[in-house]
């Protein structure tokens, strides 16, 4: 079981979700904060569902069950919410 990393930067949570994104879509793209989720990267339900799981499992945070995900638009939403949950800020 790997050990949730709670201390990384806001670049560090970008690359993290570069590289699940990749793994998910099989795609390798750079991720600007503007691109939109759905619209511009093409994310799917069952992508989503993936992509929260695998941010679940390597920062240490709910995704899935909390309601905050639901207002996700961009990448930008995404590392903000991220890093907000790791830093103990929202629940």
């Amino acid at each position: 079981m790997t050990v949730p990393d709670r201390t990384s930067t806001p670049s560090e949570t970008l690359t993290a979700l570069e590289e699940i994104y990749a793994k998910v879509k099989r795609v390798q793209r750079d991720l600007r904060p503007s691109d939109r989720i759905v619209q511009d990267l093409g994310v799917d339900s069952l992508a989503t569902l993936e992509i929260l799981l695998a941010l679940e499992e390597r920062f240490g945070v709910a995704l899935v069950d909390n309601p905050r995900t639901a207002g996700i638009v961009t990448v930008e939403d995404l590392v903000g919410l991220l890093d907000e949950l790791r830093a103990g800020r929202a629940s």
